[in-house]
């Protein structure tokens, strides 16, 4: 009995200290260190650091898809699937891989032409209001990322695509999920730019019919995150690098 008892304990204490790690750390998103809820000089400390470069280096590069697959194959390479945690030197390998026939790597401006996932039926831009580290555990859409998932034909599935971030801090106002998804509603094309950036702290999810709870769907882990810029196409076909944009704060 003793020991039902002290095992009892243990798991309340267990769940006690779970219950604890989940609370917010900062008060207000404005009191949020760049780290979040991470402790400093960490491998998740350095990876909210990443999530929110509003900066990202160089000339703008286009990737597709394909490219997005490819970059996910070299890194599974690199590392032999063991990715969950990435100290400075191993997100320093992130940064000198092959795509577009260019070198490119994490920190790197991007942009990809998509549509909004329409599949799974309940596909939709939303808010990650949970409370993640990154964000000081802060819950309500103002105070959290919010996740895109960008497909490359209309009418796609969340399993065939990417993900998309826009983060809370210094984000337009005119940035806001219901027009998000009136973009995603139309099926119209969309340019999506900003930081090239591997969430390692998920798995890939990119099988339908096995489907990984509690993961994200999405073919590759490789993100635009954050997102800095986000246009909607208003003609009828939109190259990446030419005209028919409009800012999505400008749309409709």
């Amino acid at each position: 009995m003793k020991l039902v008892a002290i095992s009892f304990l243990l798991l309340l204490l267990g769940g006690a200290a779970q219950a604890a790690d989940k609370k917010p750390c900062a008060k207000v998103l404005s009191g949020c260190p760049t780290r979040g809820c991470a402790k400093e000089n960490t491998a998740d400390a350095l990876c909210n650091i990443g999530k929110h470069n509003l900066k990202p280096k160089g000339e703008v590069k286009t990737l597709n898809f394909k490219d997005f697959e490819e970059l996910q194959a070299q890194v599974e390479k690199k590392f032999k699937g063991k990715y969950s945690t990435l100290a400075k030197p191993d997100r320093a390998r992130l940064r000198k891989l092959q795509a577009a026939g260019e070198t490119v790597g994490e920190g790197d401006l991007v942009q990809i032409v998509g549509y909004i996932a329409m599949r799974p039926e309940n596909s939709k831009p939303h808010a990650n209001d949970s409370g993640e580290s990154v964000n000081c555990r802060l819950q309500g859409s103002e105070n959290n990322d919010f996740h895109i998932s960008l497909t490359p034909a209309p009418n796609g599935f969340e399993y065939d695509g990417i993900v998309a971030e826009m983060i809370p801090q210094r984000r337009a106002a005119t940035w806001t999920e219901e027009r998000l998804r009136k973009v995603q509603q139309a099926n119209l094309m969309v340019r999506v730019r900003g930081q090239l950036f591997f969430d390692n702290h998920h798995k890939v999810n990119g099988d339908q019919k096995h489907n990984i709870k509690n993961q994200p769907k999405r073919m590759s882990l490789w993100e635009v995150h954050p997102v800095t810029q986000f246009d909607v196409c208003t003609s009828t076909k939109c190259e990446a690098n030419g005209s028919g944009w409009k800012a999505l704060e400008e749309w409709p």
